[in-house]
């Protein structure tokens, strides 16, 4: 039977689609037109669909099928919106154009073919009239590259949260350029509020300088407790952002200072973990500055998916049918929708996509030879997970 679903998916039909979504511009905070588009071909499909409003003009856009048989649940995920443009293109980045193989503009790999490529294959589903075990279903999300908010929304209803499985349409290939996750670093956005005293700037040791307390904290990150992972190594951190002392000129010992410093953590880390982490450093410097640890959004938990968990390993044949080889493994170094599946949530999650080129960056690119590779993988995926 997954004859009749390969036989149904249109690799012109991707292309379409992929043009379609890269002229309508889903820049963070503007995801709405896209939603709709989706939610329009879902309902062609035979879907049932809804869309969640999780802000102002800011929809999630849901769709399910099932043929009334019992078994599990897949999800394919994907996130509407795109960093902005930019500048230096050498295309217009909101109309998409092939040029040597290639499809340009923005969302091209991040991530509007992964959508292209996940709606083929349920189209596909449709046309061929093949009835799967369980339910089909697909959630496209908004904010991924801010703070997530469409994701904890998915997450804040209940059928969402037990799911059995989620396909992520990210541009992981499995080959060098993008190895599959094995797992991924969590991360905290740690604010520290620091208050001192203030006193004339010419007798400082009449007040507590904010400003120099919040350094020496920083200055001293290197001594934060980073856990080591046999696969994943130490987290990261960094510092990226500072602020205090005077708007306006004045001799002023600054009572008030602020930092941000953010911390990828590797399985064994919690938030809590990190947070009293940082809570020893401060006590053991001994400051005069009242220190207040906190964290800002967005905050992510690590997670592993182990090879023998069935979605991955219905990933790993469904990789060497179609590709011929073995896909490419890692622990990776980063935050996708799967850190609140997985990670909050425990749901199984794998990642799969076309080969990315120039995400995030000007002159964004997908390689068109792997539009129907992933296609078929999805297709694959899905037949052989719900039956």
């Amino acid at each position: 039977m997954i004859d009749a679903i390969l036989k149904h998916l249109d690799d012109k039909y991707t292309i379409k689609l992929s043009e379609e979504m890269i002229a309508i511009p889903s820049v963070t905070g503007d995801e709405e037109a896209l939603a709709h588009y989706i939610k329009e071909k879902l309902d062609s499909y035979g879907m049932k669909t809804e869309l969640q409003y999780v802000a102002d003009g800011r929809p999630n856009i849901y769709g399910t099928m099932d043929w009334g048989k019992p078994g599990k649940r897949l999800n394919y995920n994907a996130h509407t919106d795109t960093v902005p443009a930019g500048d230096d293109w050498l295309t217009d980045p909101f109309k998409a154009e092939i040029k040597e193989g290639k499809l340009y503009g923005r969302g091209a790999c991040d991530m509007k073919t992964g959508i292209a490529c996940s709606l083929n294959m349920i189209k596909a589903v449709a046309d061929s009239g093949v009835e799967l075990k369980g339910e089909l279903s697909f959630s496209g999300v908004v904010d991924q590259e801010a703070t997530d908010i469409g994701a904890w929304g998915m997450m804040e209803i209940p059928k969402w949260r037990s799911l059995d499985g989620v396909v992520l349409t990210y541009s992981y290939c499995g080959d060098e350029t993008k190895p599959i996750p094995l797992g991924l670093t969590g991360k905290i956005l740690y604010n520290v509020k620091v208050k001192g005293k203030a006193a004339h700037g010419f007798r400082p040791h009449l007040g507590v300088n904010a400003v120099e307390d919040a350094a020496k904290i920083i200055a001293n990150l290197d001594k934060l407790n980073l856990m080591e992972h046999p696969n994943f190594g130490k987290g990261t951190l960094c510092t990226l952002k500072t602020e205090g002392g005077y708007e306006k000129y004045s001799i002023v010992i600054p009572e008030n200072a602020r930092f941000e410093v953010n911390r990828l953590l590797v399985p064994g880390e919690s938030i809590e973990y990190a947070l009293d982490d940082m809570g020893k450093l401060v006590d053991s410097l001994e400051l005069k500055s009242k220190v207040d640890v906190g964290v800002k959004p967005p905050k992510y938990e690590p997670y592993i998916c182990e090879k023998d968990e069935p979605l991955m390993q219905a990933l790993d044949k469904v990789y060497q049918q179609v590709m011929g080889r073995e896909p490419l493994y890692e622990y990776a170094y980063g935050i996708t929708n799967a850190n609140i599946f997985q990670g909050e949530q425990g749901i199984p999650c794998i990642h799969i996509g076309p080969q990315r080129g120039g995400a995030h960056q000007p002159n964004e690119h997908v390689k068109l030879e792997w539009l129907p590779p992933v296609s078929e993988m999805y297709a694959r995926i899905a037949y052989d997970y719900l039956s």
